[in-house]
């Protein structure tokens, strides 16, 4: 049996970290009575947190209160609980803004069981995306298999397990990458992240490494996103649905025929659907990848000034499945860059279907006047905010 440490990364959230707990509580830990809860306690200046957790009483084994001298800031205050893999066999690692299923632990260890010695792994999300990482007002839908998850080749830290054999690869990649540089090769948010950030360094060694990892379809974990230091205002827009009840988890082999995503939320492997070359295509949907990504085949809906191949619709979901069902229409375009030609200008259906829009709300705006309302909206949040913590 695997020994197994739950890791709480603790700054000055005392009522986060309540609401943590309250949710650890009720999961079902198999009868165990040997799972370590470690306060991991960064130095805030208050003892606050720590007094708290020394009067917590956990119930299904040993207590451990970690704390630091002198500040750490969350980036290596992160790192050394990674550390916890040199001695336990699974360590489940949660902010104090985050609250998980009673069914996390099941999750979490089946997980680690079926991909322990699986090199293409990085990571077990228990966290998994509704939205797009790189466009917050587009979903993210993945295609659903006969399995319980799917792969991506980002990290997560909204609820996150790790292993040695994960863990070492990435700290030995990060002793030779201390100083992240930016490039456009990678998705430009990497780029503007702060560098407290710990995540955009994990997510680069997934990028020039090919390492991905494992995310459930249905959350194991949802963030409350408190306030804190990466977000001034506490805000819901990261809550997700969460999977509830005891059940036995089915996980696929990291094989080709998997349903696998890039960094930029694009389906790998379509190439074979397209007619063309996976190592010469660029899916790139969503168009948030720069030019210097793109290969002589582009699979877009940006209109571009080259030869279209092949065109298709964009009704079905996920997106990925208008080219596996060979949906008719004009929306997505496949073009050979080899071939320059006039650009087609793509469909209006594409702005309705990023956003879920109804068809009696698309009518009434264009898109121009939808970027000019959620501008509006957005800093009318903003200003909201701002007076309600006044």
């Amino acid at each position: 049996m695997r020994s197994v440490a739950i890791v709480l990364v603790c700054y000055n959230r005392l009522g986060g970290l309540k609401r943590l707990l309250s949710s650890l509580e009720k999961v079902d830990y198999d009868g165990r009575n040997d799972i370590s809860l470690i306060f991991s306690i960064d130095n805030s200046g208050t003892s606050l947190v720590e007094d708290f957790a020394k009067k917590y009483e956990w119930k299904h084994g040993e207590k451990v209160i970690r704390t630091f001298p002198q500040r750490q800031g969350l980036k290596k205050h992160i790192l050394q609980c990674g550390d916890f893999t040199e001695k336990y066999d699974m360590v489940i690692v949660l902010e104090d803004d985050i609250y998980v299923s009673d069914s996390m632990y099941h999750y979490a260890y089946q997980a680690v069981g079926f991909y322990g010695e699986d090199e293409n792994i990085a990571g077990i999300s228990l966290y998994t995306f509704q939205k797009n990482w790189l466009k917050w007002l587009a979903r993210f839908e993945p295609q659903k298999s006969e399995h319980d998850a799917f792969f991506m080749k980002i990290a997560m830290s909204w609820g996150q397990v790790w292993t040695y054999s994960k863990w070492k690869p990435f700290k030995e990649w990060l002793s030779r990458n201390e100083k992240f540089t930016k490039s456009d090769r990678i998705p430009y948010a990497l780029n503007e992240w702060p560098e407290s950030s710990w995540l955009k360094f994990h997510d680069r060694y997934c990028i020039e490494e090919g390492r991905y990892f494992v995310y459930p379809y249905c959350s194991l974990s949802t963030n409350c996103s408190d306030a804190g230091e990466h977000a001034k205002y506490t805000v819901d827009d990261h809550q997700v649905e969460l999977q509830y009840g005891k059940k036995k988890y089915s996980f696929p082999e990291f094989s080709p025929s998997a349903v696998i995503y890039d960094e930029y939320m694009e389906r790998e492997g379509l190439g074979n659907a397209l007619g063309v070359p996976d190592d010469e295509l660029t899916v790139c949907i969503w168009g948030t990848k720069k030019p210097v990504l793109f290969k002589r085949y582009i699979l877009t809906v940006d209109p571009l000034p080259y030869k279209v191949v092949r065109e298709y619709g964009m009704s079905l979901r996920p997106v990925e499945l208008n080219i596996l069902q060979d949906y008719a229409g004009h929306t997505i375009k496949l073009y050979d860059t080899s071939e320059s030609a006039e650009p087609v200008k793509t469909d209006a259906d594409y702005l309705r279907y990023r956003y879920s829009l109804r068809s009696s709300d698309y009518r009434t705006i264009d898109k121009f006047s939808f970027k000019l309302s959620m501008l509006f909206w957005s800093d009318l949040k903003r200003k909201l905010r701002k007076k309600k913590k006044k």
